[in-house]
């Protein structure tokens, strides 16, 4: 199953989001920026890879700093992330990233907040 922007978009609207970015990056991976209540604007990136690594935590890092973004979720889609990526999202000084398997609605985000290495499903 690849993961399709063009579905990410809508399941994210569905969930109460404002859509202000969505690109392909991969056939694995897409990047969303969205808002939603109360909530700053920030990136998701959803990527289908069985394991998610600190590579792959680094890289959305990244990212983020090139967009000028400080906040994010990486959603690992049929996967699971590494001990040392959640490592990697912990020790992360310029953003703070979000490890989770699922999106969740915008009114729980705005009351779970984007914690570093919370799963919030």
């Amino acid at each position: 199953m690849e993961v399709r922007v063009r579905e990410a978009a809508a399941h994210a609207r569905r969930l109460g989001y404002q859509v202000l970015v969505a690109e392909q990056l991969r056939a694995t991976r897409c990047l969303l920026v969205l808002a939603g209540p109360d909530v700053q604007p920030f990136a998701v990136l959803a990527q289908q890879r069985s394991l998610i690594t600190a590579a792959d935590v680094q890289d959305f890092a990244e990212i983020l700093f090139l967009r000028r973004l400080n906040r994010g979720l990486l959603v690992a889609v049929d996967g699971h992330f590494s001990d040392e990526a959640r490592r990697t999202a912990q020790e992360l000084r310029h953003a703070m990233i979000t490890l989770t398997t699922q999106l969740p609605p915008a009114n729980a985000l705005v009351a779970a907040g984007l914690q570093p290495v919370v799963n919030l499903h």
